[in-house]
């Protein structure tokens, strides 16, 4: 029996493989691409490593695409065999992956609170049950599992800068601006190569509708989220949101091509942030060439994956966008899926990702009249898809450009009207405005 940097006890095989699992928790705190190798090189030292094993299932299960899920029931049993000698906590994070690699997200999410109640210096129960929240699109709790442990942290425990990094996303997404900006500046004084901390900000600045600040912010801490693995496109997208803000589409077209498009990936999120910026694109009148016919190849392979229902409604923007009619395989297999499985996710699936998934479709056949009947009703239960405010704000832009192409005026007026209270400067929202015949 060892003990971790903390100073929670591990059972590893020397205090090598534990040095290696430290290192392991950090790189994937701080989101870098050595993440995988590390993990690689404790498993090594230790093959047996009860946390390590629990580790790769997690780490498969990030990743969110559905060959991967039976890789990491694999590796949760694997992990399960290895557990028999190990701590109530590690045993407790077994649990947690078969949870998960199971489809019972919610019962991971819980057992990694369960975890934090008597360890609240697991960073890594805390970093998963954030990461759970998220995707639950609950924010109070995505603030609050961080803000509820912070009473056992310090400024000198090892990963603190990153714990307020959490803390800042936390705030932000329940929009308490404040106090997220000032928990994200000082979590990348501590740490500076802390991308979540600096998206945090990021998050901060596009939700006060403050695009320089923002594309000054992400500028200046360059040196700190280029190093994440492929999250750092979801940062550039951050920064294309800004420009977009600012009506420079000449420059978020040069970014896109640049910086977040990446041919050879295949990553769930980068799919998720092209299409998301692509249609904002198209949202703000503008064309977007052929892009969306390369997105569309990758996305044809991931139609039966159903990890998210997040995901798979972006997927539908880009297979509906590209006009070659793939979108049909998409909504065929998320409809059989929900109706076939009882997991937290084919409900989520059922109530808000499908018809979500057919707006989007219907929004780029034309039939806005079908989009603004769908989404109006469920409009305040987008949260479940979950994703943050910004990124689902992509839902509420299309619902009010549909009302508007559908001649249904009055619900325009009602719906721009929310966003300018929210958004008084915002030139796409006065543009609505104006077509509403509303004075902004």
């Amino acid at each position: 029996m060892y003990q971790d940097c903390r100073g929670l006890d591990i059972t590893a095989a020397s205090e090598d493989a534990v040095k290696a699992f430290d290192k392991l928790i950090i790189s994937y705190l701080s989101i870098n691409a050595s993440a995988g190798p590390n993990l690689k090189a404790t498993l090594d030292l230790d093959p047996e490593m009860p946390l390590a094993n629990a580790m790769k299932c997690y780490f498969f299960m990030l990743m969110a695409t559905g060959p991967l899920q039976d890789r990491a029931q694999k590796a949760a049993a694997e992990a399960r065999t290895l557990g028999e000698s190990a701590t109530p906590r590690e045993r407790m994070h077994i649990d947690a992956a078969e949870h998960w690699a199971n489809g019972r997200k919610r019962a991971a999410i819980a057992t990694w609170e369960a975890i934090l109640v008597e360890n609240p210096l697991d960073v890594l129960a805390l970093r998963l049950a954030h990461h759970g929240h998220f995707y639950e699109g609950d924010g109070q709790n995505l603030r609050d599992t961080v803000t509820r442990r912070l009473f056992a942290w310090t400024p000198d425990t090892p990963g603190y800068g990153y714990v307020k990094g959490m803390q800042a996303f936390g705030h932000e997404e329940t929009h308490d601006y404040d106090t997220a900006l000032k928990a994200g500046v000082e979590a990348v004084e501590c740490i500076p190569e802390n991308p979540w901390a600096i998206h945090a900000v990021a998050h901060v600045h596009e939700m006060r509708d403050d695009p320089e600040s923002g594309i000054d912010w992400i500028k200046k801490n360059e040196s700190g989220w280029t190093t994440a693995n492929n999250f750092r496109y979801h940062v550039w997208w951050h920064r294309m949101l800004m420009h977009l803000d600012r009506g420079e589409y000449e420059e978020v077209l040069r970014l896109y091509d640049e910086d977040l498009w990446d041919p050879e990936s295949d990553e769930y999120l980068d799919l998720v942030n092209d299409a998301a910026v692509l249609l904002r694109l198209e949202l703000h009148g503008q064309g977007v060439g052929d892009r969306w016919l390369a997105l569309a190849e990758k996305c044809k392979g991931h139609t039966h994956d159903q990890s998210l229902a997040f995901i798979d409604v972006h997927h539908a923007i880009s297979l509906s966008a590209a006009g070659k009619g793939d979108e049909k395989e998409l909504l065929d297999a998320m409809k059989a899926y929900a109706e076939s499985h009882g997991d937290d996710n084919a409900r989520v699936t059922d109530a808000i990702g499908l018809p979500v998934a057919r707006a989007m479709v219907a929004y780029k056949a034309g039939a806005f009249d079908a989009v603004v009947e769908t989404l109006l009703p469920i409009r305040y239960h987008l949260f479940k898809l979950g994703g943050s405010h910004a990124q689902r704000d992509l839902f509420n832009m299309v619902l009010i450009d549909s009302t508007l192409k559908s001649g249904r005026i009055n619900v325009a007026k009602m719906l721009v009207s929310e966003r300018l209270s929210r958004l008084p400067n915002n030139a796409w929202t006065r543009a609505k405005a104006e077509a509403a015949g509303l004075a902004a």
